[in-house]
Formats: C-alpha cells, sequence, structure tokens
C-alpha cells in the first residue's frame, strides 16, 4: 500500500462514526505521519466535533501539534479553532516539544 493509500485510509477510519472509538483513535494518532491539507482538514474536523468521543479528540488535537512541529510551521488559525481537550493536548504537546512557541499559544 503506497503512502497515499494509507492516509487516505486512516481519514476513511476516523470520519467513519460505525468505527470503534479504538479504531477511529488509533486513526487519528497515525494521521501525525502525514501532513497534507486533507489530513490536517479532517483532523481538525473531529478535534471540534462534540460527538466524537475525548479519547479521540485528545488524539486529534496531539496529531495536529505534531504535525505542526515536525513541518516547524505554528498555525494560530488551528489553535485558535480548538477546544476543550483537544485544544489541551495540542498546548500539552507544543509545550513539551517546542519551547520556543509558548508564547504563541494561550496559557
Amino acid at each position: 500500500m503506497n503512502t497515499i493509500e494509507k492516509w487516505k485510509k486512516l481519514i476513511d477510519i476516523l470520519l467513519d462514526f460505525t468505527a470503534s472509538d479504538a479504531e477511529r483513535d488509533d486513526a487519528a494518532m497515525d494521521l501525525s505521519n502525514y501532513s497534507n491539507d486533507e489530513v490536517i482538514s479532517s483532523l481538525l474536523e473531529m478535534a471540534r466535533d462534540d460527538k466524537v468521543d475525548d479519547m479521540t479528540r485528545a488524539s486529534c488535537g496531539e496529531s495536529l501539534a505534531i504535525i505542526l512541529i515536525d513541518t516547524n510551521t505554528f498555525s494560530t488559525e488551528i489553535h485558535d479553532s480548538l477546544e476543550g481537550i483537544s485544544k489541551t493536548e495540542f498546548i500539552k504537546i507544543i509545550k513539551h516539544n517546542k519551547r520556543e512557541w509558548i508564547d504563541k499559544i494561550d496559557h
């Protein structure tokens, strides 16, 4: 399976409300390895959806932070659009891995 197929399959699992919470959470975490607009958009959508369980929302926030760190590109738009557990986990990952961005995030 090539890389494109893998991230698209992971997005399909993440967005599939019939998949188990564990499968969706694993997909959210695995998506941290891919940096493209479709991945980021899907993670952001699920991070902000209150119908998604907290574990998966938290993993979406973590994955978004990891993607930004890996690409060395902070996004105020992503940061500002997160809330609750997804924002908490996003900030935690940034504080732990990219201390120079601390002034860009809410405390």
